[in-house]
């Protein structure tokens, strides 16, 4: 998601796309829909997949069973979105308006002249993964803390791990769902202070999720701030020479 940051910079620089053409509009517009939702759809087979690793083994168990259970449902839900939004965006049969005065020319046509086309996006590609996100999480976190009613032990392991998931359900949630709540107002009232509010703000919501969430993944490495922050002790002694003049020393 990062890798739009120069065409946003140069936007808000000259207040202007650059190139100002409709090709590249198609593509930007391309880039950053698809990279979003492979974005959210990874963190939602991530989440699901955090079960499966903890609670059922046995399912990647083999070389093969890893590639069914691992390999091949990421590698979908990375290829899918560029697949489906090439489809929506450039072989759509809607004509685009395009305003080179707003970041990512606006909106492609799909998103407000079909509306089927556009309910899909939005439930298949926000609501489904957002929902798994947060449902498997929280439902992750509360069988942590059942089970340490149970048994007490590595208690200190399972709490890092609780708050680390709520920590990622919570910055989802943040950055996420207002986009997801402005894009339901977008679709029944075509408002455009809600147009204006996705393009300017809320598009970019999710990309401090995604430059934020690999500095909370390391804080919650084991033994992190350890390794990190570890400083070396340096002691200060005089020493004596021949002439006997102290000379300051490290050891």
């Amino acid at each position: 998601m990062l890798t739009d940051y120069p065409f946003a910079l140069i936007y808000y620089s000259y207040r202007r796309v650059i190139p100002a053409t409709p090709s590249f509009c198609l593509w930007w517009n391309w880039w950053v829909y698809s990279l979003s939702a492979a974005f959210v759809w990874s963190a939602a087979w991530g989440s699901i997949e955090r079960h499966l690793l903890i609670f059922y083994t046995n399912l990647v168990s083999t070389k093969r069973k890893q590639f069914y259970f691992h390999i091949l449902p990421a590698f979908i839900v990375m290829l899918y979105p560029f697949i489906f939004y090439f489809v929506v965006i450039f072989c759509s049969p809607c004509e685009n308006y395009w305003n080179y005065n707003y970041v990512f020319c606006v909106q492609p046509c799909f998103t407000y002249s079909t509306f089927g086309v556009a309910l899909y996006d939005f439930v298949m590609h926000v609501l489904i993964p957002l929902t798994i996100i947060t449902v498997t999480n929280v439902s992750l976190v509360v069988r942590v803390l059942w089970q340490k009613r149970k048994r007490r032990r590595d208690w200190r392991r399972k709490w890092k791990l609780t708050t680390y998931l709520i920590s990622i359900t919570i910055f989802f949630v943040v950055t996420w769902y207002p986009a997801a709540i402005n894009t339901i107002v977008y679709m029944y009232t075509l408002s455009p202070l809600s147009l204006d509010l996705q393009v300017k703000y809320f598009f970019f919501l999710p990309v401090l999720l995604g430059t934020s969430l690999p500095m909370i993944s390391l804080l919650f490495l084991p033994d992190f701030k350890k390794t990190v922050f570890r400083f070396r002790r340096v002691t200060v002694h005089p020493q004596t020479f021949n002439n006997q003049t102290p000379v300051v020393g490290r050891s």
